[in-house]
């Protein structure tokens, strides 16, 4: 099995090749190579089709968090791994202004996401609706953009995404326990920050959802 080169996000560039650590599959270093006024953050891998692993996407996921905490990021997709430096190069061509409009988007932001979830044999009497407006209507006026998720249980009142300016995070933690408060005989859960997977096109470098080029 041959190597190639594995991608796990793509920051802007300054123009300086960054090395993030051993940290990559099969502790390879973490790195960036530059397209134009961006960077892919990767290592070298196997080049093969990569499986669901839980242990492979938890460390994929892991890189691109530490990343985030010093650069805004587009997350790439798990298992994006092309055979050279050109073909990466012939992508990053290919989707510099889809790449280029999702960094304008998620500049200097980071998605938080929040549940809102009834107690079992709870009776809210049709206050189900009510609750989850008020939700969405204090922490959009925060947030940059947010999503509605799919609701996966019936206990399930709301399940959102927020991209939330990192100066603006505080303020949005801060609604989000007023909301925790008002709303007590309900269970909130609140998580990240994440990289803005809900917000971009993390198959951005590809025409088809994983694999390798």
């Amino acid at each position: 099995m041959s190597d190639g080169i594995y991608v796990y996000c793509i920051i802007r560039s300054d123009g300086e090749k960054k090395s993030f650590g051993n940290m990559g599959f099969g502790g390879n270093e973490v790195y960036t190579i530059d397209y134009r006024d961006f960077s892919p953050v990767v290592s070298i891998a196997p080049v093969k089709k990569y499986e669901v692993n839980e242990e492979e996407v938890e460390l994929h996921k892991n890189i691109v968090q530490l990343i985030m905490n010093e650069y805004s990021v587009i997350p790439v997709a798990y298992g994006m791994v092309f055979k050279n430096r050109k073909l990466i190069t012939v992508a990053m061509s290919a989707g510099y202004k889809a790449i280029k409009k999702a960094m304008e988007a998620i500049d200097n932001k980071i998605e938080l996401g929040v549940k809102v979830i009834m107690p079992k044999d709870a009776a809210l009497n049709g206050k189900k609706e009510e609750c989850k407006s008020e939700y969405l209507e204090r922490l959009k006026k925060i947030a940059h953009d947010s999503k509605e998720l799919k609701l996966f249980s019936e206990r399930l009142i709301l399940n959102a995404s927020f991209l939330v300016a990192k100066d603006k995070i505080n303020e949005f933690s801060g609604e989000v326990e007023n909301l925790t408060n008002k709303y007590d005989y309900l269970r909130t859960q609140y998580s990240g920050p994440w990289p803005p997977y809900n917000f971009v096109d993390i198959h951005v470098l590809s025409k088809k959802k994983g694999g390798f080029r």
